[in-house]
């Protein structure tokens, strides 16, 4: 499952003068190397920035955010198609204003000092993650952990720190995150990205 699909709505943008330009379009066709677009029909009073070797800055929505990346135009709209680069290592996902939520059973390495153990997750956000334990945490309490991915999208490294013991079932708890580096970060969104796509495909 790519970030970036057919059908998808993205924005190519552009400084024209003293105005900043964002022009709405539907990406046609994900190739290797670029995407195909298809542009509104009022891209002529536009022609001048989207001839071959522009530079554009493109944003493509999806449910989870928005994927940011820096691009240059291929092929003009006065040629067959209109195409801007694609380069899937430049390309940057930024979560949307809902904190994206996702229910997913993952093993969760907790370590502090000594003491080691494995729990599951049942509850996982860009802000916070639940998990249970038999152990007791205390309120504020923080520990080193590595939130191991499925399907080998990676192991997410940071420290967390107790937020909440559930009231009534007293065995789950929620953390905060802090010290996870941006790549991290941005594996974590695009694991949460797949797998809500996956399951609301079925």
């Amino acid at each position: 499952m790519d970030l970036i699909q057919e059908g998808q709505k993205i924005s190519i943008s552009f400084q024209k003068e003293d105005n900043f330009v964002e022009i709405f379009c539907i990406i046609a066709k994900v190739l290797e190397d670029r995407l195909i677009i298809d542009l509104p029909q009022y891209f002529m009073r536009y022609i001048e920035f989207l001839e071959v070797g522009k530079t554009l800055t493109a944003k493509v929505f999806s449910k989870i955010g928005t994927v940011d990346f820096n691009t240059i135009v291929i092929s003009s709209p006065l040629e067959d198609v209109f195409s801007i680069e694609f380069d899937e290592d430049a390309l940057k996902l930024t979560e949307g204003d809902e904190i994206p939520v996702i229910s997913d059973i993952l093993p969760l390495k907790i370590k502090k000092g000594d003491y080691e153990c494995t729990v599951k997750t049942f509850e996982i956000s860009t802000e916070y993650l639940k998990f249970y334990s038999n152990k007791a945490f205390e309120p504020e309490e923080s520990f080193d952990c590595s939130l191991i991915l499925a399907k080998d999208y990676g192991t997410i490294k940071f420290v967390a720190t107790v937020t909440n013991r559930d009231e009534v079932y007293d065995n789950e708890y929620t953390v905060s995150y802090s010290q996870m580096n941006e790549y991290d970060r941005q594996t974590l969104l695009y694991y949460m990205y797949v797998y809500t796509n996956v399951t609301e495909q079925g």
